[in-house]
């Protein structure tokens, strides 16, 4: 019986590996250019315990970030072009177009806070997913209450952000 075991564990064992090394063969690592390795030094997923709430209100808007950080600054660029979308450097290319659409039907916020839970990798991809916590003052889709999830891509040596959903709580 233990021999029958020992050459069942052997063959798994050996169809793990080469199933690893086929994997290797087939999948070469890619070259990745900088912003890729940047995002790649980064990609561990981030956990924020930091209660730093950011608050903006729509007419007290600046265009320069409030952090040196890439990532928070592509969210709070999205966050500042959803109260106005005609602030400079609110460009379809860097946030959802649907952002600076201009719809009567649904009411701007003119006060949005959020604070970052989390950053997230994608896989199998330089684009990540960024956690916030947030509210508003306004329904605007949905978009802007409870945890709401910015799509990020590295464009350009920064980011853009690319969609957003909310996640029911």
């Amino acid at each position: 019986m233990f021999k029958k075991i020992t050459i069942i564990a052997l063959f798994i064992l050996f169809f793990v590996a080469m199933a690893l090394y086929g994997r290797k063969l087939v999948l070469p690592e890619m070259p990745k250019d900088e912003t890729v390795v940047s995002v790649a030094d980064k990609t561990e997923e981030t956990l924020f315990k930091a209660d730093e709430m950011h608050i903006y209100t729509s007419g007290d808007l600046q265009t320069e970030c409030a952090s040196e950080d890439k990532i928070f600054c592509a969210v709070e660029r999205t966050v500042k072009c959803t109260m106005e979308p005609e602030l400079d450097g609110c460009d379809k290319s860097v946030v959802p177009s649907f952002v600076l659409g201009k719809t009567e039907e649904v009411e701007r916020p003119t006060e949005i806070s959020f604070k970052l839970i989390k950053i997230k990798p994608i896989a199998d991809s330089s684009d990540i997913s960024v956690y916030t916590k947030s509210d508003c003052n306004a329904l605007w889709f949905g978009l802007c209450k409870g945890t709401v999830v910015y799509s990020l891509t590295p464009k350009d040596n920064d980011w853009a952000v690319t969609n957003i959903f909310a996640l029911e709580e």
